[in-house]
Formats: structure tokens, sequence, C-alpha cells
């Protein structure tokens, strides 16, 4: 393999989420108190660890990028945030790269793309910058919407589910090709039928993606889904295996994967790259 490096990035799916929860008191992570809020389960794991940070790391290295990164021996970054979308992900990506001296010919970035319609929102814009909250919007998550009058009118108002997911196809196709400018290689992993891209009429796209009023350009279309489907090539090796979850090794999570699961997938995704 000529690759030395590889990076992940992604949302709590690759992060390791649900395997050590936060403190129930603020959420925050703090990484010199005990660990006395973690799930029972994770002692089982790891019986030494005394403090949160011990207890991340931990869960970094169960992470299945972390475990993939040992079998092909190669130095394995996971800058996967969880509840974030592309947004997040990439600027940590950029920022990554931006301050990292890797060499990009030996570097290989593989992404699990997240939801695509999560949007990055600022909060508190009444406030000097430095103090404005930044978070993501998640269209499904219901105590989101009806957490602020202004949450909930722009999930009314000015959201919607088609516009950012193509949005954000695009900038993934517009990040594909920055990531072979800088040569580094990059394989995007993707659950195309979780949003069924392929089943979408083209007519949104051509009415509602381009907009260059007042000026007229008849000869520029947005691509249609299967063009910037077909553009990221998107691979799904672990479609058709039954993954894990947290729930079904004695967590409570249901949707994120156990440290089982994330075995599973390193060892589906070693086949993959190795094929």
């Amino acid at each position: 393999m000529k690759y030395e490096t590889m990076i992940w990035s992604g949302c709590s799916m690759t992060m390791g989420y649900g395997i050590i929860e936060d403190n129930p008191d603020n959420g925050k992570v703090k990484k010199d108190n005990p660990v006395q809020w973690t799930h029972p389960k994770f002692y089982e794991l790891f019986p030494d660890v005394k403090t949160y940070g011990e207890a991340m790391e931990a869960v970094k290295q169960t992470t299945y990028p972390m475990q993939l990164g040992k079998k092909l021996g190669l130095k394995t970054y996971n800058l996967a945030v969880g509840g974030s979308g592309i947004e997040v992900q990439l600027k940590a990506l950029t920022s990554f790269l931006l301050n990292t001296k890797i060499d990009y010919s030996k570097t290989l970035f593989c992404y699990q793309i997240p939801q695509l319609s999560r949007v990055e929102l600022l909060n508190n814009l009444d406030k000097p910058k430095a103090e404005m909250d930044k978070f993501t919007f998640h269209p499904f998550n219901g105590y989101l919407i009806d957490s602020t009058p202004d949450l909930k009118n722009f999930f009314i108002n000015h959201f919607d589910f088609d516009y950012y997911t193509a949005k954000h196809l695009m900038r993934l196709v517009e990040y594909k090709g920055f990531l072979k400018s800088k040569g580094i290689d990059s394989i995007f992993f993707g659950e195309i039928n979780q949003f069924k891209y392929e089943e979408k009429t083209d007519e949104f796209m051509q009415n509602n993606m381009l907009n260059f009023n007042p000026w007229s350009h008849e000869d520029v279309k947005f691509p249609s889904w299967k063009a910037l489907i077909k553009e990221l090539d998107m691979k799904n090796p672990s479609k058709g295996y039954e993954i894990t979850t947290l729930k079904q090794d004695g967590y409570g999570d249901d949707m994120h994967y156990s440290p089982n699961g994330h075995r599973q997938l390193a060892e589906i995704y070693e086949r993959f790259l190795k094929d």
C-alpha cells in the first residue's frame, strides 16, 4: 500500500458516540473529572480508566477508523465530530490539513457522509462575535425545532430538505476537487438508499438550486442528483451486513455502533481497501 497516513471524518457513527456518555449535570466534557457518569458497560472494556480524558482516548482507539489503521499499519487520524454536518466536518478537516505536516501524496482521506440536510447555524447574534454560539441544526430532531422561536422560524420559513441536501452534495463534489488538487486520494462512503437520491426528480434541482438574477445564464444548469452522486463515486462496503448496535450489546442506544460493531466495520473496510 502506497499510503502512510489515513484521515477519517464523519459524524457520531465514526466518532464512537454512545460508548461513553457526557456528564449529565452539564453535558460538557471535563477531562480531569472522574468517569462516574459513564455507562457501566464501559468499565468492562476499560477497567483501568480513571479520568474523562483517558476514557475519551480509549473510546477513540475503539472506533473502526483507528482499528482499521492498526490493521493496515497506517498513521490514522479520526476527525469525526458527533452531531455535526458537512460544514463543521470539512472546516475541521481543512484546519487539520493546513496545520499538520503530512505527505499529501501518501495520504488517504475517507469520509463517512453524515445526514446531508444538517445545517450549521449561529445563535446569539446580538453578542460580540467571540460569544456567538454555533450549533448544528437537525431537521428531524423535534426538541431542536421547538427549543427557540428563532429556530422554529428557520425550520418553518427557511429550511428545505432537498435544497440543503443538494447544496451539500455539491459542496462535497467541490471539496473532492480540493483534495485532488492537493494530491490527496479520497473515498466517500455514503448510505445512498437512506435518502433515495437517485429516485428524486431533477425538476427541483433546475428550478430552485440556481438563481443568477438579475442576470440570465440559460446555458448553466444545476447537475442532476445522479450526476452529483456519480461524481462523488460513493462507496458502501457495509451494505448487506448487520452491524452490531450499542443496544444489541447491552447499551441503551439502538442506532450507533457498539465496540463489536466498530470491530466488524474495521474488518469490512480492511477487505474493501485491500481489494
